[in-house]
């Protein structure tokens, strides 16, 4: 993901030069964006920190769209999105035992594999396109919402308690599921051929609590998440 955030800054500077030249010739429209994610639920957050040092990463995601520009206040677009993490949990959680399900045991969980595609649709409407500042105009407001697929899987080492001596088992579990999101955004749009921008969100998505395996799409109520994005596009 590092190395995709790398090239995302490396066209926006290239484009640079370019934005200030005339606005759109097409009412089409595509592009990217590098978002980095922070997960708020904090069952979530534990297996998957936003920063994990240990392995040198942050979460992150690639989103790409194309859309078409309605009129000057108002745009619809195809917005799907590409989350795969590597990564290892903070802290361990208690969950009944495999030896005896009436009694809980410490789980571990690492090696910890994320992967989320959300299949959006986003609406994005621009209050201010009509004022004369060349920036209060490219301000949007944005609602995108659509299914969603996870799946995770990782190690887990079974222990007594939390000093984890003597574990107990060791298993690996995964699972996928389907679930929707939603997500509400502000940001800003260039108008140029050639453009960038910057967008702030808050991801909602609900997860089915059914205790089934002991990963965190079956125990949090939520993978809910703050997106913070660089995007680079263009007019076709």
């Amino acid at each position: 993901m590092k190395i995709k955030f790398y090239i995302l800054i490396v066209i926006l500077f290239t484009t640079s030069g370019i934005y200030s030249q005339s606005g759109s010739k097409s009412d089409i429209f595509a592009g990217l964006s590098y978002n980095l994610v922070f997960f708020t639920n904090p069952d979530v957050d534990n297996i998957y920190p936003s920063f994990d040092f240990r392995e040198i990463s942050f979460k992150s995601e690639l989103n790409f769209f194309v859309g078409y520009k309605v009129n000057e206040i108002f745009s619809v677009e195809f917005s799907p999105s590409f989350t795969y993490s590597k990564s290892s949990a903070t802290d361990g959680f208690y969950y009944p035992s495999t030896i005896d399900p009436s009694e809980n045991t410490y789980y571990y969980p690492y090696n910890a594999y994320l992967l989320a595609i959300p299949l959006n649709l986003k609406i994005k409407l621009y209050p201010f396109s009509m004022a004369k500042s060349y920036f209060m105009g490219g301000i949007f407001v944005g609602i995108a919402g659509g299914p969603m697929v996870i799946r995770e899987e990782y190690d887990v080492y079974e222990y007594p308690d939390e000093f984890r001596y003597n574990p107990i088992s060791y298993r690996r579990y995964d699972n996928t599921i389907w679930t929707g999101d939603l997500i509400f955004s502000i940001g800003y749009n260039s108008h140029a051929q050639f453009n960038y921008g910057f967008e702030v969100g808050y991801r909602i998505v609900p997860l089915p609590v059914d205790r089934e395996y002991p990963l965190a799409i079956d125990l949090a109520s939520n993978m809910n998440a703050v997106l913070i994005g660089l995007k680079v596009g263009f007019n076709l």
